[in-house]
């Protein structure tokens, strides 16, 4: 009688058995509503911009501020959404495009509701800062959904829906804030974002996929970079502090070069 080796009846039984791949969202009608939903989106955030930088003279005489403090109320939302863009395509990997987009656009959505309710100067500007912050990072939603979801023949189009976001948006700040602020209220200026961020918030919950969050990310993180962009953003830009400040850039973006995968960290 011939016997088997103990190995050749153990091995099948611990095979384990991978789980396949998720497979790949299919385009269709719920992916168009998830892109359309972030378009709507960003066409608010540079709309917000725009109005609020128009409506500022308004804006300004109602809450008593001069017209130095009001221009560092556009200068902060301007400066915390363009350092936003630079970290938001990683928090998308990290935290999922989806739960990601939504969160942006429902801080951007309460941020603007309370901006008016603001009784200082000082939690006026905070307000604008952690605004600008979660509308900077919509723009890379937007063509991080046309790049990943759309086909091969639509894609160039989902992109060129971002420069309408760069030209159509901003061009409508103009008329709405003169409506806001001879029939309305200066308040709108902050609180017309509302109606088109809930429908936002609607379409992008409903089109784009879930996708599991990757938090094992936070180990690959390069911690210098970030340092770098937090020295670009809050650096001490005063006559007294200037140098101080250019001096700290400037150490941050040579040990950067030096490290040729500083910024592939962060992004990939």
């Amino acid at each position: 009688m011939s016997s088997f080796p103990a190995s050749a009846v153990i091995a099948p039984a611990l095979e384990v058995v991978k789980p396949a791949p998720a497979a790949a969202p299919v385009f269709g009608l719920r992916i168009v509503i998830g892109l359309i939903g972030v378009l709507i989106a960003v066409l608010v955030a540079g709309l917000n911009e725009m109005v609020t930088k128009v409506a500022m003279p308004d804006i300004r005489g109602a809450l008593y501020i001069g017209a130095d403090e009001g221009s560092w109320l556009i200068a902060t939302y301007a400066a915390t959404s363009v350092s936003a863009m630079a970290f938001a395509p990683w928090c998308s990997v990290t935290f999922s495009l989806r739960r990601f987009t939504l969160s942006a656009i429902c801080a951007f959505t309460v941020l603007g509701i309370l901006c008016p309710f603001a009784p200082n100067l000082e939690s006026l500007m905070v307000l604008r800062t952690l605004q600008g912050l979660a509308g900077g990072s919509l723009p890379p939603m937007l063509m991080t959904v046309a790049l990943r979801f759309l086909p091969p023949g639509v894609k160039l189009y989902g992109l060129a829906s971002y420069a309408l976001t760069a030209t159509f948006g901003p061009s409508l700040g103009t008329p709405l804030a003169a409506l806001w602020t001879e029939y309305v209220g200066w308040q709108w200026a902050f609180w017309q974002i509302v109606p088109p961020c809930l429908l936002a918030m609607v379409a992008v919950a409903y089109g784009l996929p879930q996708d599991p969050m990757r938090f094992e990310r936070f180990k690959q993180f390069d911690w210098r970079v970030a340092r770098l962009t937090g020295d670009l953003c809050a650096g001490d830009w005063s006559v007294s502090g200037q140098s101080s400040g250019l001096v700290r850039v400037h150490v941050d973006l040579l040990v950067a070069w030096r490290r040729s995968d500083a910024v592939g960290v962060v992004f990939y």
